[in-house]
């Protein structure tokens, strides 16, 4: 697993970010392709919309967040690709979820603390399922801005902000998933949100005043956990949002929205076999942590995060016949230490690392 150290302005730390992958350069041209060429067949049809839509967005994010796109430019220019082709390639999910095609599963995260744990601490959990392409990219960095809270995280080579999930010195951990929405606009990404949160913020409530803020451009659900145990789920849309607050210590988040102004935006668009799938996980989960209640910790999250079931609701996924996607890495958060367990690959096979890029014992 690689590690990558970045440091000082986003324009820096993008281009150290292109730099530092430069030998999985062949493979970030690999999965460029592939996004591009095996896009559903409404996105490729509709090139006019898609221009637009994408110069849309170029000129909203220049007005809303620079950043991420001066951090974009600076990883352009140490991987030598031009600008256009790294932002077309990071803005592919936008495009293709404004044409709504059909998906294939997605990930599963948790968290939860207090008396649900064992020893009362928090912990968030989130398995990442992607595209089969971003396995052998995925790499560890640790960020120390110019501004603002040190971070680490786990991401793709070659793509920008904190493209998964991740934690900074102070304790507040954060991972998306996607949903499916008919609430989809020009907006500022999840992976800026995720980045400007880990920088800027230190509790969960904080960082729920930025999200209610920021001009969201949704798609995603953000579940935040802290190192006091503070914990939500903020869903988020282009003109609207929700906020899910645990039950009992726990909270659950898949792939669609459950709180009452987001609920009827969410669409399930995943192929017939692999409709419901996302609420049949959420189910499970819940009802596991539920089973492990006062004794949820580190171990009982890898064995949950490894489990398999029906296409329904396995929680670890493997490709198959029909599915496009599958797990490709556990990343187990533990607010309170500031520090993380990963797992690259299918947690059922992997094995765990410790990181704890803070500890200065």
């Amino acid at each position: 697993m690689k590690t990558i150290y970045l440091g000082g302005n986003y324009y820096q730390m993008g281009r150290q970010h292109g730099l530092q992958v430069g030998e999985l350069r062949p493979l970030i041209l690999r999965a460029i392709e592939a996004r591009l060429t095996s896009a559903s067949p409404a996105y490729t049809a509709e090139a006019g919309l898609r221009h637009a839509k994408l110069r849309e967005l170029l000129e909203a994010l220049w007005e809303l967040d620079p950043p991420i796109l001066e951090m974009i430019r600076g990883q352009a220019e140490g991987l030598k690709l031009d600008f256009d082709t790294l932002f077309k390639y990071s803005a592919i999910p936008y495009l293709e979820d404004t044409l709504l095609p059909e998906r294939a599963g997605g990930c599963t995260t948790w968290a939860a603390s207090g008396e649900a744990t064992r020893d009362g601490k928090p912990i968030l959990a989130k398995n990442r399922d992607y595209w089969p392409q971003h396995l052998p990219l995925q790499v560890v960095v640790l960020a120390e801005p110019e501004a603002g809270y040190r971070y680490a995280y786990l991401t793709s080579a070659g793509s920008p902000g904190v493209f998964c999930a991740g934690i900074n010195e102070v304790g507040l951990a954060v991972a998306d998933t996607h949903v499916s929405s008919l609430d989809v606009g020009p907006g500022i990404p999840s992976y800026s949100l995720m980045m400007h949160l880990l920088e800027d913020h230190k509790t969960v409530r904080s960082a729920l005043d930025y999200l209610r803020s920021a001009r969201r451009m949704g798609r995603n659900n953000l579940i935040l956990a802290d190192a006091k145990g503070d914990m939500a789920v903020f869903e988020a849309g282009y003109e609207r949002y929700g906020v899910v607050e645990p039950q009992g210590h726990v909270l659950v988040n898949t792939n669609h929205f459950v709180s009452p102004k987001m609920r009827a935006h969410f669409v399930d668009d995943n192929p017939p076999h692999l409709k419901g799938n996302s609420l049949r996980r959420y189910e499970r989960v819940r009802r596991e942590l539920g089973a492990a209640y006062g004794g949820i910790d580190a171990a009982f999250a890898r064995r949950l995060m490894a489990e398999h079931g029906s296409p329904l609701d396995s929680i670890c996924t493997h490709l198959e016949p029909g599915r496009k996607t599958c797990t490709i890495s556990t990343a187990i958060f533990l607010p309170a230490e500031r520090a993380f367990l990963l797992c690259i690959g299918n947690p059922c096979e992997g094995e765990y690392r410790l990181l704890a890029p803070w500890d200065k014992s």
